[in-house]
């Protein structure tokens, strides 16, 4: 049996990252629109200058290879945080220890609730032909 886990943190990051790429990318289409030719594109893309801060500007390339980085990045960190695990498909009987009564599961149980008295217990794996 599999089971897809996913740390949520990293996910999040993931997605996040990929949401600004994409922006990025969008304002770079959007302040190139009016040049709808690939020539005049890449032409506008090397030659203007954006300038958000007055004394700090940067080429309108750069936004493009940072929108590039942050998505490809993105998308590694979503796929990174997402792991199969695998458990065992094996029926195990169980013995709690307070009430000495005998369960099946499947898998491995280090600390679950005994199905008969309701306390938190370490069960005890016993040999029982089924």
């Amino acid at each position: 049996m599999k089971v897809l886990r996913r740390q949520n943190s990293a996910y999040a990051l993931g997605i996040l990252l990929c949401l600004l790429g994409i922006i990025a990318l969008i304002a770079t289409v959007w302040l190139t629109w009016p040049q709808v030719s690939f020539s005049t594109f890449l032409n506008r893309l090397w030659t203007e200058k954006l300038g958000f801060i007055p004394w700090f500007e940067f080429k309108l390339v750069y936004l493009v290879i940072v929108a590039d980085a942050m998505l490809i990045s993105g998308v590694i960190v979503c796929v990174l945080s997402v792991r199969w695990f695998y458990l065992p498909g094996k029926n195990v009987w169980y013995r709690c220890p307070y009430c000495h009564k005998d369960w099946r599961s499947r898998g491995d149980m280090s600390l679950v609730q005994c199905p008969h008295c309701q306390q938190q217990v370490h069960p005890i794996m016993i040999d029982k032909k089924a």
